[in-house]
């Protein structure tokens, strides 16, 4: 199968973490034996690219035969469905269908405009996959919810997996002795709540004197496992979670987690050890973190999440694409 991969998300030198689930679902793909060929829109310097795209991705498909386009990010989706020559499935990520909160109970004006221009590709394309269920209850046309998938981000067991807790810190340059608490988020997107994060740490620090909050701050991929195998506990404080890929990733180097309801954070850590559901307060962040701590053990994550390894998750989207391909 020849697939045209669309995407205004993969990561970049200066900025290593974006669009990294992307990048590695385009090669689990690719690794499943297909020809993969990916056209990057870079919409963060221009507004303009996505329309520049459409004849880009024209120019593409008149010089070689693709069976299917697959576009991540609705906005992506503008491209991919002008063009009338191949089928198209559209990923949503999270904002795209959820929106930027503007911290008064609402979302950004901007963020409203992408989602409303993500509902109209979501119509318009042949098939339509998402991340958690509660991405899916926000479609709000019943013929795009019927063409929709629900398949989360798959992890790489290969990348996160359990590494030597010592070892990790040594790698990392962290000290041996200390606590540390880990935040699954990048600490400048105000969604991500790593204020919340900071106060719960404050309210353990009397009896974890050198306790420490860890951010990655865009950290390339390889350093992420090290971090999560180095820290006593990973913690998600987000307002909101297309899907909680670090929790996934988190679990699968068996790291305890602490995590609000976000996206599908809860249904992630249900049932595994070691890891527990908290209310977006600071004071039951620090009580669920509390227990991790006075426990000192590691998680069962990884077996929990065993469905979610890459290439089992790259198998479902493949499956999406050969319906379309029938007709179905």
């Amino acid at each position: 199968m020849v697939i045209c991969m669309v995407t205004n998300m993969l990561p970049t030198p200066d900025d290593p973490a974006f669009g990294a689930f992307v990048k590695t679902q385009i090669d689990s793909i690719a690794a499943a034996g297909h020809d993969v060929n990916t056209l990057w829109i870079d919409g963060r310097a221009s507004k303009k690219n996505y329309v520049r795209s459409i004849r880009t991705l024209n120019k593409m498909l008149a010089a070689k035969k693709v069976d299917i386009i697959h576009a991540h990010y609705g906005l992506s989706g503008i491209a991919a469905c002008a063009q009338r020559r191949c089928p198209v499935v559209v990923s949503f990520c999270g904002g795209d269908l959820l929106g930027t909160p503007n911290g008064e109970g609402g979302i950004t004006f901007r963020s409203r405009m992408t989602v409303g221009l993500g509902q109209v590709v979501a119509h318009v394309a042949d098939a339509v996959i998402v991340k958690s269920d509660k991405m899916l209850a926000r479609l709000s046309s019943a013929s795009a919810r019927a063409k929709t998938v629900v398949i989360p981000n798959g992890v790489d067991f290969g990348l996160f997996r359990p590494m030597d807790t010592l070892g990790a810190r040594q790698e990392g340059g962290l000290r041996p002795e200390k606590r540390y608490v880990l935040f699954l988020g990048l600490p400048d997107i105000p969604r991500k709540r790593i204020d919340l994060a900071r106060q719960a740490v404050e309210l353990l620090r009397a009896d974890y004197p050198g306790i420490e909050l860890l951010a990655l701050d865009h950290k390339a991929q390889a350093l992420v496992p090290v971090y999560m195998n180095a820290s006593d506990v990973a913690v998600l404080t987000s307002d909101w979670e297309g899907s909680a890929n670090m929790v996934k990733e988190a679990m699968a180097c068996n790291a305890p987690v602490v995590a609000v309801d976000a996206g599908d954070a809860w249904q992630l850590i249900e049932g595994a050890d070691q890891c527990y559901k908290a209310q977006r307060d600071a004071r039951d962040i620090a009580d669920k973190l509390r227990l991790i701590l006075e426990n000192g053990k590691r998680s069962n994550g990884r077996e929990r999440i065993g469905h979610l390894e890459l290439g089992a998750v790259a198998k479902r989207v493949i499956a999406v694409y050969e319906a379309v391909l029938r007709g179905k």
